[in-house]
């Protein structure tokens, strides 16, 4: 994260109090200094909580009215805000469409409402137990901390993390050629980056590998079940999406295209959008299968159960990065645990032309290993919950 040390959640609070003070709105009300240690403190020994055998995931918002979302169900009696209150009351959470809000009453911090987040309302101070000891902190909807056992980072103001769409599009240069001048991204980058996202939101490892798409004969690897009939349907939903729209819209159209949410609903403007975000999920779903999810620079779907044969590669060593600070260094499989890592690696290594393999780990990780025009072999990661993938 931003620095190697430990942290405490007392000195997370100090630090995100400052961080968030960057970014305060009046619409968006924060708890003071002293509500705001006790919301993370009680929220991190909360999510160390089992209930019934499953880990307490949830969310709490800092909510001191109704505002602009619906109170689902409002406590006649407020309840203690307690790590054992909040882990009983995780269950009836439902991701990003209800929060157990929190808010001060006579210098107690208390947590009186389930309430249904409005889908055309900013939201509020927003804190995840993402799991045992990570937590996530949202404002206005935009992820802006991360506490991880110990590990702190932050995003916003000075702190800023690489790009894995920006490195995706710096690798092949189709991708490079047509990406947008001012950050340095081309959209279909975006959609592989959020096909991984959304892989690692399934919460099981996976693995996608990146070919040009003028590439024929793919170095190293086995499909288990190659794609004939359908091999252009993400290629085909994202030209439909993005037909007649300018550039400058084109990104904001991508990210309002979504599936449905947690509670069934759907926010999109068009079926063009809704078939695409269906796409999407059906795409990243290929990626629980055994082995890899193979696509190409044009969203072509090659196919998945991708085997990366063991071999010799020509070489052992890559650059090693970490995304959230300047640290770089050299480093060598042997640094990887496990298989699917070293595999992503090898994979990039045996191809004749660029190639990249995005790594998502069962723990939360993502990771990107990337061969340029130049044969540069680089892995960036861990992202760690996803934070800062973008």
């Amino acid at each position: 994260m931003n620095e190697e040390r430990l942290g405490s959640p007392t000195e997370f609070a100090k630090r995100l109090a400052r961080h968030l003070a960057l970014f305060a709105r009046a619409a968006l009300p924060l708890p003071s200094d002293e509500e705001l240690a006790r919301l993370v403190d009680v929220t991190f020994f909360a999510s160390l909580h089992e209930e019934e055998g499953r880990a307490a995931t949830f969310n709490v918002a800092w909510q001191p009215s109704g505002g602009n979302c619906a109170a689902l169900i409002a406590m006649a009696a407020p309840v203690l805000l307690t790590p054992k209150n909040l882990a009983k009351l995780a269950p009836a959470t439902l991701q990003e469409a209800t929060s157990i809000a929190v808010r001060s009453v006579r210098g107690d911090l208390v947590a009186w409402a389930l309430l249904q987040r409005s889908a055309t309302a900013e939201a509020p101070l927003t804190i995840w137990a993402l799991a045992a000891g990570v937590l996530r902190v949202d404002y206005a909807g935009i992820p802006c901390a991360l506490y991880a056992r110990g590990e702190i980072g932050f995003l916003g103001g000075s702190h800023e993390t690489k790009s894995p769409a920006r490195v995706l599009t710096s690798t092949f240069p189709e991708w490079k050629a047509e990406a947008d001048p001012e950050d340095g991204i081309d959209l279909r980058a975006a959609v592989v980056t959020r096909i991984a996202a959304r892989a690692l939101d399934h919460r099981h490892g996976g693995m996608i590998l990146l070919v040009p798409a003028d590439t024929t004969d793919v170095a190293g690897v086995r499909a288990h079940y190659a794609v004939s009939e359908g091999r252009n349907l993400l290629a085909k939903r994202y030209a439909d999406v993005t037909r007649d729209v300018v550039n400058e819209q084109r990104l904001e159209r991508l990210r309002a295209s979504r599936a449905r949410g947690a509670d069934g609903r759907v926010h999109v403007r068009d079926e063009a959008q809704l078939a695409f975000a269906e796409a999407i999920e059906l795409v990243a779903r290929l990626t629980s299968i055994d082995n890899a999810l193979l696509l190409d620079t044009a969203l072509n779907i090659r196919g998945f159960g991708v085997q990366v044969l063991e071999a010799d590669v020509p070489q052992m060593q890559f650059e090693h990065v970490n995304p959230y600070s300047d640290d770089v260094h050299i480093d060598d499989l042997s640094t990887f645990k496990g298989t699917r890592h070293p595999a992503g690696v090898i994979f990039c290594m045996r191809q004749t032309s660029e190639a990249a393999a995005i790594i998502a780990s069962q723990d939360g990780r993502l990771s990107l290993a990337t061969k340029d025009s130049r044969g540069f072999i680089q892995v960036v990661g861990s992202y760690e919950r996803a934070f800062g993938w973008r």
